[in-house]
């Protein structure tokens, strides 16, 4: 698909609201390009999983960026690039699938 989700990973020391920022700028960067924004807020008490999931629509450079966090000790922001001119209506079934994927990752984070 000449797809990449970016991740990293970083330990959270008293700055989560500096890494909350940071994640949320890193999406409304592409605001220029982009028709919408949709924030899709994901919680899994049971594993400590607390994050969000943002579809990005329109010609923007990432189609999908998220992060995930316990909001004590660990921080994973993702994000997803073609390697394409930005074309959504082109890209858009190969975005739809790596997106579930990136939901899956989500749904599936385990801190140790």
């Amino acid at each position: 698909m000449k797809a990449t989700v970016y991740l990293s990973y970083k330990n959270v020391n008293n700055n989560i609201e500096t890494l909350l920022k940071d994640a949320q700028k890193l999406t409304y960067d592409h605001v220029i390009k982009a028709d919408e924004i949709a924030e899709q807020p994901f919680i899994n008490e049971n594993k400590k999983v607390y994050g969000m999931f943002y579809e990005v629509g329109g010609n923007a450079a990432t189609n999908a960026q998220f992060y995930v966090t316990d909001s004590t000790k660990n921080f994973l922001v993702g994000s997803l690039y073609f390697y394409a001119k930005p074309n959504y209506d082109s890209i858009l079934p190969a975005a739809d699938y790596i997106k579930n994927d990136i939901r899956k990752i989500m749904e599936t984070i385990e801190w140790k």
